[in-house]
């Protein structure tokens, strides 16, 4: 495969490992005192965050988790409609978040 049609193929799936379908891996800055809306109208999922700190986010999923998130930790969770994570802190912090798709049978 010409390096063209490789730079194309990776760019098509985001990461080019993934499958071509809408999932995918983001990361997100939350400003101090604030909220971040990872998502709105969102289909029924399973969710994996993970708080780069320094401090801890509050996580509300609709359908899923509300919970404190320490700084350094991963959680996994379903979601459906709403996901925002709350920083109560006075500082900025970093989140990273999945979200992958529920396959019926």
């Amino acid at each position: 495969m010409s390096t063209s049609k490789t730079a194309k193929k990776a760019k098509r799936t985001g990461n080019g490992r993934g499958p071509d379908c809408p999932i995918g891996h983001w990361t997100q800055w939350i400003r101090p005192k604030s909220a971040a809306l990872l998502a709105e109208t969102l289909g029924r999922v399973h969710f994996v965050i993970k708080n780069h700190g320094p401090n801890g986010v509050t996580l509300v999923a609709a359908h899923g988790d509300l919970m404190d998130l320490p700084a350094g930790a991963v959680r996994a969770t379903y979601a459906h409609r709403t996901v925002r994570v709350e920083n109560k802190s006075e500082d900025s912090i970093l989140v990273e978040f999945d979200f992958l798709p529920l396959h019926f049978k």
